[in-house]
């Protein structure tokens, strides 16, 4: 007798794997997310563009574009020993002046001269300049003031007995036409007489 066997094989049914789920959305994009890189690939190009012009090719902080670049168009200021010089001469025993040249588009305020004598033992004098009449002005930041423009001349009557040697002290000070105000400015000259 055959004897059968009940024992089947498995069906592909029975080997199959359960499949997961998935679930899939479709994302639609929105088109304002696209205008930022837009925007900047067209300032990149504009930059771009704006770089490669000739007139930019050069250094834009070379000194022969100054036409050109915005930042130079202020106007170069002289130093105040340019703008205001000054050279002494001996009047006399008792008298000495101050003569300043100035330089055109700028000048000197008549009140902020100051002069003094220092003698060798430290005695500090004070002087009182005669200056000539100046001309008045209305001044944005000490109203109504005397100046001087092109030159002028300060003279100082020296103290009875003045030593031979001594400093003289200046203090002066003067603006600009084109805006700018130089601070107090002091300056010691020694002089023998």
């Amino acid at each position: 007798m055959t004897s059968k066997s009940t024992a089947s094989c498995p069906t592909a049914s029975d080997l199959a794997v359960p499949m997961q789920h998935w679930s899939l959305s479709v994302i639609k994009p929105d088109r304002r997310s696209h205008r930022l890189p837009a925007y900047l690939a067209g300032m990149f190009a504009l930059c771009f563009t704006w770089l490669s012009s000739p007139g930019m090719a050069q250094n834009p902080f070379s000194p022969g574009l100054s036409a050109q670049n915005p930042l130079s168009q202020q106007p170069a200021f002289l130093d105040v020993d340019q703008a205001f010089s000054f050279y002494i001469s001996l009047d006399g025993p008792d008298s000495i002046s101050v003569h300043w040249t100035i330089a055109p588009g700028y000048y000197l305020y008549a009140d902020k001269f100051s002069f003094g004598i220092t003698a060798p033992a430290n005695l500090v004098t004070t002087l009182i300049p005669v200056l000539p009449a100046g001309v008045k002005t209305e001044d944005e930041f000490f109203g109504e003031v005397s100046v001087y423009y092109e030159k002028t001349r300060a003279v100082l009557k020296l103290p009875e007995k003045s030593p031979e040697q001594f400093t003289l002290t200046i203090g002066f000070q003067g603006c600009a036409e084109a805006g700018l105000c130089y601070p107090p400015t002091r300056r010691d000259v020694d002089i023998t007489q």
